[in-house]
């Protein structure tokens, strides 16, 4: 059997609570390595962690807020300017991704997305509850309920005879069952916000 490691890059929520990085969770095995989120502190805590951007094949994102897709702009500038990547990126999720990335990156750096990368950048929108194969992995999104402007998923992957489910900011949904059904691992993202 093929191994698979999750290494928890950051698992904090969106103020950096308790000095935690913002959601990233590092999925590796020896078919490929990819993230599920990339908060905009991600970058940071592949550095202080020894990650090398160059291992990543693909990134999926489960909503469109910035601590959950925030840090893709630093990742695509690091992997032009210092990383020096040549081989294409995968970036998927919901309905809207392209745009809001080019969005923050235009906000982040101002023409950033306009310039060429010396890699190739594939943006795929993965419908809801529709099996995707993309490489070595399947995905399949299930609805969660968090308003982000876009749909919000958790995400169903399936990587060298394992399957991972990945909540991200969800109130309690039916569809979480249908998502978790038969998998080695559930990892709900969950924030207490006291007030």
């Amino acid at each position: 059997m093929k191994k698979v490691q999750i290494k928890f890059l950051g698992s904090g929520d969106a103020f950096g609570s308790g000095g935690r990085f913002q959601t990233c969770i590092l999925i590796e095995s020896d078919d490929t390595g990819f993230l599920l989120d990339c908060g905009a502190s991600a970058l940071i805590a592949m550095k202080q962690f020894g990650v090398s951007l160059l291992d990543i094949d693909s990134i999926f994102i489960t909503h469109l807020h910035g601590d959950h897709f925030g840090g893709i702009p630093f990742f695509i500038l690091d992997s032009q300017l210092i990383s020096r990547r040549s081989e294409p990126l995968m970036i998927a999720g919901p309905p809207g991704l392209e745009e809001r990335i080019i969005n923050a990156m235009e906000i982040n750096y101002h023409g950033s997305s306009k310039v060429r990368q010396k890699f190739k950048i594939i943006f795929k929108e993965l419908p809801e509850t529709v099996p995707t194969r993309l490489g070595a992995l399947k995905v399949t999104p299930f609805g969660a309920v968090h308003g982000s402007g876009a749909p919000s998923y958790a995400l169903r992957v399936e990587v060298s005879g394992k399957t991972i489910v990945y909540s991200g900011d969800t109130e309690w949904t039916d569809s979480l069952i249908k998502a978790v059904d038969g998998a080695d691992l559930f990892v709900k993202h969950t924030t207490t916000i006291k007030r």
